[in-house]
């Protein structure tokens, strides 16, 4: 098995960094880092490797910013969700675990870093993959990119039919509109003050805000943190913070979490954000626009061997937003990975 990774490091959208006040230990997730009870795949492979685990902590009040001048107000949003889970080290934990498996295997794969596919043919007895530097002859070919990303930058000869590059073109690259940022502390000040770290805010630039410690937070050295999604470009303020230098960023959003949390806020040691609607890999067209609703991903197509009678058996599909059940999420890049995997095997077995 050849595996072509156009980032240079592996991993896809988990990206742990190291900060302060760890800078020498990856645990803050730039890209995703939750996930839930119900999401069996995930939690099941989370397991099988053992990985600790950790509930998002949620006592202590939650604050409301209106954005209409009056001060902030707390509220207690304990009860308004199910908990969700966090992995110790950082989501990363989870990839690392993933690649220390595969080279322990009777047969590692290849992987190639730096290495995107740009065109992908149809031959009589396999496929041919290709790009920069890139060149491998397969029989199957597992496609994971971003739907919308293949629409943009894969080249298929045969071309796909227009009914497959519609279904692409339109399904939604999950949070491609996101930017998240994060302020790191010598201590989880919010919480000393009774605060859940969890805020929802109309005043900008971040909208909805979230502790992001790593444990052990009962004593140091430990990572504190606080973390936020920033409004989407849809407004003229959040496009004018995301134009700007990083220093003006980063004191917009200490003195939002001032406002919030009060002036301890002001004293970050460290700070840290990712903006996901400029990542040419993870986002094509239309992605800096969110959807009004979860969208319903999974399109029947992706299912299917190959989605296109030209590709039948020749051609799969995984990633998240192709996944009916968890499409978005975590546990949907898992399980697609899982249907991805039996399908090749099954063909291969038939063939």
């Amino acid at each position: 098995m050849t595996l072509f990774e156009a980032r240079p490091r592996l991993g896809g959208r988990v990206v742990t960094a190291r900060a302060a006040p760890l800078p020498d230990v990856p645990w803050l997730d730039l890209g995703p880092a939750w996930f839930w009870s119900h999401q069996r795949d995930i939690r099941t492979l989370v397991a099988h490797f053992g990985l600790e685990v950790f509930e998002q902590h949620r006592p202590g009040l939650a604050m409301y910013d209106a954005g209409d001048g009056r001060p902030p107000e707390p509220f207690d949003a304990s009860a308004q969700s199910t908990p969700s889970f966090r992995v110790k080290g950082g989501m990363a934990a989870l990839t690392d675990a993933l690649y220390a498996a595969s080279r322990a295997a009777t047969q590692p794969p290849t992987i190639h870093l730096d290495a995107a596919v740009r065109a992908i043919t149809l031959q009589h007895d396999g496929v041919v993959v290709e790009g920069p530097g890139v060149r491998c002859v397969a029989r199957h070919v597992i496609v994971t990119a971003p739907p919308r990303v293949v629409m943009r930058d894969i080249a298929f000869d045969p071309p796909l039919s227009n009914a497959v590059r519609g279904v692409l073109a339109d399904t939604v690259t999950w949070m491609g509109h996101a930017m998240k940022c994060v302020a790191t502390y010598d201590t989880p000040f919010w919480r000393d003050s009774g605060r859940s770290g969890y805020a929802v805010s109309w005043a900008g630039p971040l909208q909805e805000i979230h502790d992001a410690c790593m444990p052990p937070c009962d004593h140091p050295p430990a990572g504190y943190a606080l973390m936020g999604f920033v409004a989407p470009r849809t407004s003229a303020a959040a496009q004018a913070f995301r134009d700007a230098g990083l220093g003006a960023r980063r004191t917009a959003v200490l003195t939002q979490l001032a406002r919030l949390f009060g002036t301890a806020a002001l004293r970050a040691v460290d700070y840290a954000e990712y903006d996901w609607a400029r990542d040419p890999l993870s986002c094509g067209p239309r992605d800096e626009i969110p959807p009004n609703a979860h969208p319903e991903y999974g399109h029947a197509f992706f299912d299917e061997a190959g989605g296109d009678a030209v590709w039948k058996g020749r051609l799969f599909w995984a990633g998240t937003e192709t996944c009916r059940v968890g499409g978005g999420y975590l546990d949907g890049a898992v399980a697609s990975g899982t249907r991805a995997a039996r399908a090749v095997s099954s063909v291969g077995d038939a063939s």
